[in-house]
């Protein structure tokens, strides 16, 4: 697990459950720390890293069909959609529904591909699409899903979306509204290059 440094005991919990707890390096924001997932899982004998937001809104047994997904479909990436999935009621706000398919919809008409999530917390990558990405990837924050779709796409990796669950959140949220605008810019700017 890797972990933003984290003001609550979630470090000293993951820990006492027996989970390896790492620091994540490049600074602190959601980007650096998928950076730092990439980076250690490069270094390990592991085929396959899953990247899952840490708020409880993920459900971790969908990883079972994103794996079969990527097998049977001979993919390199796949994302968890929670736009095509069952949510809980209030899990996903009307707003963030509405920019989420928006967003998604423009990225993937770039690339003349139909996807609804692309700013997904929930990812699975295999050894040799991370390793092409991850040289290439930049991002320190919230923006690190929108840069990774789109590199995926422009290095031609085969990505593909499957249906998951999303629950409520635990804990409130980081993403604020001056955050959803920035993302909305960084969506701009992948569009345009």
């Amino acid at each position: 697990m890797v972990d933003g440094y984290s003001s609550d005991r979630t470090r000293d919990l993951a820990s006492t459950m027996g989970v390896r707890v790492v620091l994540q390096e490049f600074g602190k924001g959601k980007g650096c720390g998928v950076r730092t997932g990439m980076k250690i899982f490069l270094n390990s004998d592991a085929e396959l890293l899953s990247i899952i937001d840490g708020d409880g809104t993920n459900i971790p047994a969908h990883l079972t069909n994103m794996i079969q997904a990527l097998r049977a479909r001979n993919a390199d990436v796949v994302l968890g959609s929670r736009t095509r999935g069952r949510r809980e009621k209030n899990a996903m706000t009307p707003l963030t529904l509405a920019s989420n398919l928006t967003v998604s919809f423009l990225l993937g008409a770039k690339f003349w591909r139909l996807f609804t999530d692309v700013q997904t917390g929930y990812w699975l990558f295999t050894k040799s699409a991370v390793e092409r990405l991850y040289p290439k990837i930049e991002s320190v924050g919230f923006e690190i899903e929108l840069e990774m779709f789109t590199k995926i796409l422009k290095n031609h990796l085969r990505l593909v979306e499957v249906p998951v669950g999303f629950r409520m959140r635990t804990g409130r949220t980081k993403f604020s509204f001056k955050l959803r605008i920035r993302n909305l810019a960084y969506a701009l700017k992948y569009l345009l290059t």
